[in-house]
């Protein structure tokens, strides 16, 4: 009997899931748990829908007055995300 190379379970894991239909479905739930830390839990409650379209992360917000206020601060949200993902996966935050 040939044994083959031994792997992690997190590698082989990492593996399964990049190929798997669930890998995008992983990276949305990601996304919006790194958009809750990087507005924190006022404006996470406020947040009507969020939505991960490639690298494009879009959210609709319960208040204009809001949306103008994090519209000004969107770098540095989007910052706040990649960091939190540990890579720069989200390009762009549209604010609607």
């Amino acid at each position: 009997m040939d044994r083959k190379k031994a792997t992690s379970l997190g590698d082989a894991l990492s593996r399964y899931l990049a190929d798997s239909p669930l890998s995008e479905g992983l990276q949305y739930a990601r996304a919006c748990s790194a958009w809750d830390a990087a507005v924190g839990d006022a404006v996470s409650r406020l947040t009507l829908s969020k939505r991960l379209d490639g690298g494009t992360f879009t959210v609709r917000l319960n208040s204009s007055v809001l949306r103008m206020q994090l519209e000004m601060n969107k770098e540095t949200i989007r910052a706040r995300m990649n960091e939190t993902l540990g890579s720069d996966s989200i390009t762009k935050i549209v604010l609607r």
